[in-house]
């Protein structure tokens, strides 16, 4: 029991004085008597099984330990328990020692278990060759899990001949055992390329890739991983890595991503490309993060299959989204994405965060739908045929490229509608240049827009148009800012293709004010009708040499 003098000393400190005293008195005389204490409850852990280093605040502790208590790889690393020998043959061995830093361990006790979560402590991990998360024939889900940017898995050093991987994740056979697998979840992990100097290592790569892999049915997902790809390696500051590697996914139903980030800052990543989804039947993007701020390659690339990205930026690379050798049912789906930007508010630090190319369709087909975004760059088809459709977006100045080398033909329709067209500085804010008509097909529909652009000087045409397209341009709310005289400039004459200008008004800053550059043969139909000109504008710059094909009429304050 307290003695007088602790009581004392509480009780004056609250101010009590002579009845202090009194009460002290009381409470030193007779016995005090402790409620009873309720049943404490005991807190099971949220994990299966748990990886940490070896070495722990208070000294050495083992690497693997299941939630039980019961150690699966020793603090030096030696596998002692036979529930953390993977299932297939070959890839671990009980009383050898783990090459993986535990995870592989962890894993393997969770598919001997019945599956669960593993739990990987915050700390760095150098495992050295690939992790396989295949769920075998047991319908278990396996969930690996991290603390964020705590949770450092470093890419190995790639000593082999080609691209290698940290984790493979795929289910023997196909359909229907890969059906019945439920996806394997990766959540609030970090991958760090700070290690390898051989050929890439990716973060991951899904069916059958390895052996003992095959297909992943009802796919895998993302949760909240990080991947850091930084200027240099960490044993030797200003030497750059190896280009990273692929997150590949493919031979799947879906893919889930959501809160992905990748920063990257590596030269040699110039040609990677972060996330490749090849076979996928439907993959969603969303609340993600791109950004290089060393020009980087491929933000997310696509073969067979649909994507959709949302609530996303994308920074700093050559191609946003690339797709190659896709099917007529590929599709690309966008909503509240960013995809390169004139200026985000850090150039002090140098960063050119503008992306080349938004889209790039090579050898396939695509449709692609766009809705409340924000882009700008080059459209560029490479024998391809695609459909894109820009609504309630944001687009700065776009060129159109439309190569045709082989077969199939490239063939474009291009329609912006309900969108906010704009940009600054030199040049056309839709250009289409000549070289790319001959050969492909191009139609280019700009409806109910928003367009305007400016520049220091000049006498820039806002948008240029060749011969041999079909070009429409109606009901838009055009700004003729400083800098632009000419509404459309004709690069060539123009003896095939459609053209119409029609229901649009026209605000002009300055005068005099164009609708066409001339000087060439318009001979193909050309429609010029119901257009409101705010100010007094002239139809030519230069006369036409011919115009067989312009038929012009109602229009308001259009001099002919």
């Amino acid at each position: 029991m307290p003695d007088r003098r602790d009581f004392l000393k509480l009780l004056g400190a609250l101010g009590l004085g002579a009845l202090g005293s009194a009460v002290v008195d009381i409470l030193t005389t007779k016995p005090i008597i402790k409620p009873a204490e309720a049943p404490q409850q005991v807190v099971q852990p949220y994990y299966s099984v748990m990886v940490q280093t070896p070495q722990g605040p208070n000294g050495p502790r083992p690497m693997v330990v299941s939630a039980d208590g019961e150690v699966i790889v020793d603090e030096n690393g030696r596998i002692v328990s036979d529930l953390g020998v993977y299932p297939t043959e070959g890839v671990n061995e009980l009383g050898g020692y783990t090459q993986t830093a535990g995870i592989q361990e962890a894993i393997a006790y969770l598919l001997n278990t019945g599956g669960g979560v593993a739990f990987i402590r915050r700390g760095d991990y150098y495992p050295c060759k690939v992790i396989h998360v295949g769920v075998i024939k047991r319908q278990v889900q396996v969930i690996i899990q991290g603390e964020g940017l705590a949770t450092r898995i470093h890419l190995y050093n790639n000593t082999g001949r080609g691209m290698a991987w940290a984790f493979t994740v795929g289910t023997p056979g196909n359909s229907p055992t890969a059906d019945q697998a439920p996806p394997p979840i990766f959540r609030d992990l970090t991958f760090v390329n700070d290690v390898n100097e051989g050929p890439p290592v990716g973060p991951m790569v899904t069916g059958g890739y390895y052996t003992g892999g095959g297909a992943v049915g009802n796919g895998v997902i993302l949760e909240d991983i990080t991947v850091i790809d930084p200027p240099s390696l960490a044993n030797k500051p200003g030497t750059p890595p190896s280009g990273i590697g692929w997150i590949w996914f493919n031979n799947s139903y879906g893919i889930r991503v959501r809160g992905f980030t990748y920063l990257g800052a590596n030269p040699n990543s110039s040609g990677s490309t972060v996330i490749v989804s090849d076979g996928v039947t439907f993959t969603e993007i969303d609340e993600s993060f791109f950004i290089s701020t060393a020009r980087g390659g491929v933000a997310v690339s696509s073969g067979t299959g649909t994507i959709q990205i949302t609530n996303t930026q994308i920074l700093g690379f050559n191609v946003g989204v690339n797709y190659g050798n896709t099917d007529g049912r590929s599709k690309l789906m966008t909503t509240n994405v960013v995809i390169g930007t004139d200026r985000g508010g850090v150039e002090a630090y140098g960063a050119q965060l503008f992306v080349n190319t938004p889209i790039y369709v090579d050898y396939g087909f695509i449709d692609a739908l766009i809705c409340c975004s924000r882009l700008g760059g080059v459209i560029k088809l490479l024998d391809s045929v695609s459909r894109i459709n820009i609504s309630d977006s944001e687009v700065h100045s776009l060129t159109i490229e439309t190569i045709t080398k082989n077969s199939p033909q490239s063939d474009l329709l291009l329609t912006i509608e309900g969108s906010r067209i704009t940009g600054s500085g030199s040049g056309p804010l839709i250009n289409i240049p000549q070289e790319y008509a001959t050969n492909s097909t191009i139609r280019v529909r700009l409806i109910n827009n928003e367009i305007s652009k400016q520049a220091s000087s000049g006498e820039w045409p806002l948008v240029t148009v060749p011969n041999n397209v079909v070009f429409e341009m109606r009901g838009n709310y055009v700004r003729m800012l400083n800098g632009f005289d000419v509404i459309i400039g004709l690069s060539q004459d123009l003896t095939s293709g459609f053209y119409e200008f029609s229901d649009n008004i026209i605000e002009a800053e300055a005068q005099p004010i164009y609708l066409l550059n001339g000087g060439v043969a318009i001979n193909a139909p050309f429609i010029v009708s119901g257009n409101k000109f705010l100010t007094q504008t002239q139809l030519y710059k230069t006369p036409p040499t011919a115009q067989g094909g312009l038929m012009v009429s109602n229009n308001l304050n259009l001099v002919t």
